[in-house]
């Protein structure tokens, strides 16, 4: 028999006993580590007198061992215990005895609060089995928290040490996870359960304790407060670490569970980063491939692993929000496995809902944009996914607003999407379905809602797609044998809807819907043939346009009023929306714009319209009384920018109202020297440097006002010459 004799201190290589007994053996054996001693003494032949002498003690007092803690060894030999690991408890030390024992329980209880003090003071080797006793005995008790996970801390650096021995004893294994989920039984702390999950996922357990695990860590990170606990820990390199063991198939359970707390985690930037620094990326494209391969391979499949799918792209969306991840993600492939996982899943709206949602960030990137290009040959998916859920506006929105970005800046997506299989036919009955959505909410007083947002990001896909001048001009061409009459019939209703949009919505209420209308009829009106009102449906509509266009132009809306005046720029263009805007007032709104001197983007745009207002002979006259003539020479005078394409449109109007008669309104000597100034070359640009890119693209701007400037100042040249001449 064993009997621990004491434990104590000792000052170098002096032993001094505080406590000792008259040992009954004389077989014993210091054990000395870190300045401490255990004297055991080994008994063999008075095991009677020591039963008896326990036995009398009150029930109370004794406590067996259970059999899980008997082996088949015989009794312990001086080698089996100095091979023991330090420090020993007293579970330690019987654990290989064959018989039962029995021990003082006065003497244990001091014993055993040594052994708690050692565990949480010391950092040596640890048995598991020993650090699990003295959770029990914990147990039994109220017990702090802090005291708790100082020991669960404890007993995961033993596992950590142990390593495959715990995975491949069964049996301690057994008593460990039988004490860990014991505990996480009787406790709802926060903190413990996340010390609780650092044993598991030390453990590396798999199955059903996994599952276990993965629920508790979802239980705890659905709370932002607890993000603390994952940043002062370890715990969630571990479960990334631990995930990595499971897949779809055989732990769906698990990965739901799992990658519903990586979904709340990666909320948290910090966090996030910590998973990515882990493998977390490539882990969950790896699963997501695996997902694809086995839905490739079975057309149904469990419902379970749609759930992971969900759980699994919704933590991809949180990802995607930080923009430092974007290069691991594109080489790894990744957009082209979520498109590919679109294109399996499609029948799945939550999944289809949260790639919607993380393909509308990355279409924001240029690089992930040209990626998303590169898979382009699929854009039917995208078109299908629309026409399976127009209804759905968390889904339109996102699909649209992704294809808007792609089709900014590449125009082979313009092409390959305009030519797929009734691609305006969908966005055109996207608008006729949100405007009639819209409609209804009007009548239900809701002032901001989605569709409003739909009906913007679909109008912006078709203007970004007309940006291709082929494209353009096919959307406002009339009937012929290469341009059948149904692309005719898609250009009305595409006019129908934006007309519907300026009349019924009101600038200062839905200001991004407008605008969004204004800039598809200024690139329609930019390819329409406006010299014959019969050749296409945009110049049919030409009236109809004008008219709701010339009820914004006196807005105080600044953005509204500069995009009324880019369309009436290309409208002007006809002779009926010219004579239009002079018999309703329209050149007056149009020239009083000119007194707005500090905003050179409206003074460009206005100027432009009015060259086309003064190439009629009868409208001259008009402008002239509305005082334009000054207002024309007064941004010649006053600006103080060189502004050279607002300048030449200034004097064209000045050469178009003046050129045809025998006077200037106004003092011609005041525009003469002003115009001399403005093209005097050697002394705005002197000795022209080739090397200097900048100032040459503005002697070529110079070069385009001068050649107009020129005519005007000769004329005027002349007729001061006439005027002379009189006298």
């Amino acid at each position: 028999m064993i009997y621990v004799m004491g434990v104590f201190k000792i000052d170098y290589n002096i032993y001094c006993y505080k406590k000792r007994k008259k040992p009954l053996v004389q077989n014993y054996q210091l054990l000395i580590n870190q300045n401490i001693v255990i004297l055991i003494i080994v008994r063999s032949n008075h095991k009677k007198e020591v039963k008896s002498q326990i036995q009398s003690s009150s029930p109370n007092t004794t406590r067996q061992r259970s059999n899980s803690d008997v082996s088949n060894s015989t009794s312990l030999s001086r080698k089996n215990i100095s091979s023991l690991s330090f420090p020993l408890s007293i579970d330690a030390l019987l654990k290989n005895h064959y018989e039962q024992n029995y021990y003082d329980h006065e003497y244990m209880s001091h014993e055993n609060e040594i052994n708690e003090a050692r565990a949480l003071c010391f950092d040596v080797p640890t048995d598991c089995l020993w650090v699990v006793s003295l959770i029990e005995t914990k147990m039994k008790k109220n017990f702090e928290t802090s005291e708790m996970c100082a020991l669960l801390n404890k007993l995961a650096l033993a596992i950590k040490q142990e390593n495959l021995s715990v995975l491949r004893d069964e049996n301690k294994k057994e008593i460990i996870l039988k004490t860990i989920f014991k505990l996480v039984n009787i406790s709802t702390d926060d903190e413990l359960t996340v010390h609780l999950l650092l044993v598991l996922f030390q453990m590396q357990v798999t199955g059903k304790y996994l599952a276990s695990a993965c629920k508790l860590i979802f239980k705890i990170s659905r709370l932002d407060k607890n993000d603390c606990l994952f940043l002062k820990t370890n715990v969630l390199t571990l479960f990334v670490d631990i995930l990595g063991l499971a897949t779809p198939h055989e732990d769906s359970e698990s990965l739901i569970y799992g990658y519903g707390a990586l979904k709340f985690l990666t909320m948290n930037p910090d966090l996030m980063e910590r998973a990515m620094n882990n493998g977390c990326l490539s882990l969950m494209l790896l699963h997501l491939k695996m997902i694809n391969l086995e839905r490739t391979e079975r057309q149904i499949l469990p419902e379970t692993i749609n759930h992971v799918l969900y759980q699994l792209t919704g933590t991809l969306r949180n990802i995607v929000n930080d923009r430092k991840f974007y290069d691991q993600l594109l080489f790894s492939g990744g957009l082209k496995t979520m498109y590919r996982s679109l294109e399996l899943f499609s029948g799945d709206i939550d999944v289809v809902t949260n790639i919607a949602r993380t393909f509308s960030i990355l279409s924001t990137d240029g690089k992930c944009c040209e990626a998303l290009v590169e898979c382009w040959s699929n854009v039917s998916v995208l078109m299908s996914i629309i026409d399976k859920y127009p209804g759905q506006e968390e889904i339109v929105v996102r699909i649209t607003y992704a294809l808007g970005n792609i089709l900014t800046n590449h125009e082979n997506a313009r092409h390959q999407l305009y030519e797929t299989h009734c691609s305006m036919s969908t966005f055109l009955n996207l608008l006729q379905l949100y405007l009639e959505k819209d409609l209804m909410n009007i009548s239900r007083d809701i002032k901001f809602n989605i569709v409003e947002d739909v009906l913007v990001k679909v109008i912006r896909v078709v203007v970004n797609m007309s940006i291709q001048p082929e494209i353009g001009a096919k959307l406002v061409m009339a009937a012929n044998d290469s341009h059948p009459v149904h692309k005719v019939k898609e250009c009305e209703q595409f006019l129908d809807s934006l007309l519907t949009i300026l009349r019924r919505k009101s600038i200062d209420e839905n200001e991004e819907l407008v605008l969004a209308a204004l800039a598809a009829l200024n690139n329609l009106s930019y390819y329409a043939d406006m010299s014959n009102s019969n050749r296409g449906p945009f110049n049919a509509r030409q009236l109809d346009i004008t008219q709701a266009l010339s009820l914004l132009l006196t807005t105080r809306n600044h953005t509204c009023k500069v995009e009324v005046a880019r369309v009436f720029g290309n409208l002007t263009r006809s002779s009926t929306v010219r004579n239009y805007l002079l018999e309703t007032s329209g050149l007056l709104a149009i020239t009083n714009c000119l007194d707005c001197s500090g905003d050179k983007e409206l003074l460009t745009v206005c100027s432009g319209v009015l060259v086309n207002m003064t190439s009629d002979e009868n409208h001259r006259e008009a402008f002239k009384n509305y005082d334009g003539v000054s207002k024309m020479v007064n941004i010649l005078r006053s600006s103080g920018e060189r502004d050279w394409p607002l300048f030449a449109l200034v004097c064209q109007t000045l050469w178009n109202v003046c050129s045809g008669g025998d006077s200037f309104p106004g003092d011609p000597m005041t525009v003469l020297d002003t115009l001399v100034r403005l093209t005097d070359e050697e002394q705005l640009f002197g000795e022209l440097l080739s090397s200097d890119e900048e100032k040459a693209a503005e002697y070529k701007q110079w070069e385009d006002f001068a050649s107009v400037a020129t005519n005007l100042l000769e004329w005027l040249d002349e007729l001061l010459e006439g005027r002379f001449d009189n006298i």
